[in-house]
């Protein structure tokens, strides 16, 4: 019994310790973080802007489309030839 109590024990910790790491990850809950910047984005910010909004997906977040955007015609990223409408 005392095998399986070490078990569970160390489960539980483990499902803690995720979970404490997982609040700390930054997250695109507010619907006013996928909003269109009211300027166009600098390089920079686009980057910040693109590692923030990984979760993301850039058709259905404005704020990384612009970013994405803002990269592409920078040239900083070359987008796959496959991909419609992103042409510099």
């Amino acid at each position: 019994m005392e095998p399986l109590l070490a078990v569970l024990s160390a489960s539980v910790l483990l499902v803690a310790a995720i979970a404490a790491v997982g609040s700390l990850l930054p997250s695109c809950a507010t619907e006013d973080t996928h909003r269109p910047p009211d300027e166009p984005f600098t390089i920079e910010q686009a980057h910040r802007v693109m590692q923030r909004h990984r979760p993301c997906r850039a058709v259905a977040c404005p704020r990384k489309q612009a970013a994405f955007r803002t990269l592409v015609a920078s040239g900083r990223v070359v987008p796959d030839s496959r991909a419609d409408g992103y042409c510099r």
